[in-house]
């Protein structure tokens, strides 16, 4: 690791590192709980973000991050640019 990687991202000061769940507003289809919430994920495919209900852990939906939701927390200022003609 070098000193700036250290600088940009130093180790946590928490014991346990853990993310929001957010409740999405929303029924389990399955288990009928209204215990459904809304996180980030690293998947094999990119970021993402899933929602689940947490009783049962049906899966609702999986999302590609919007720039409200600040996952990655490293994403690109230029992600959604238009690419140029020089690529």
């Amino acid at each position: 690791m070098s000193g700036v990687d250290r600088l940009l991202f130093p180790p946590p000061a928490e014991e346990k590192i853990y993310v929001e769940r957010k409740p999405a507003g929303q029924k389990c289809p399955e288990c009928d709980s209204e215990d459904v919430r809304r996180y980030p994920v690293a998947n094999f495919i990119g970021p993402r973000m899933v929602t689940k209900c947490q009783d049962c852990f049906h899966h609702l939906a999986t999302d590609v991050p919007a720039e409200d939701d600040h996952w990655p927390p490293w994403r690109s200022a230029t992600l959604d640019w238009a690419a140029s003609r020089a690529g």
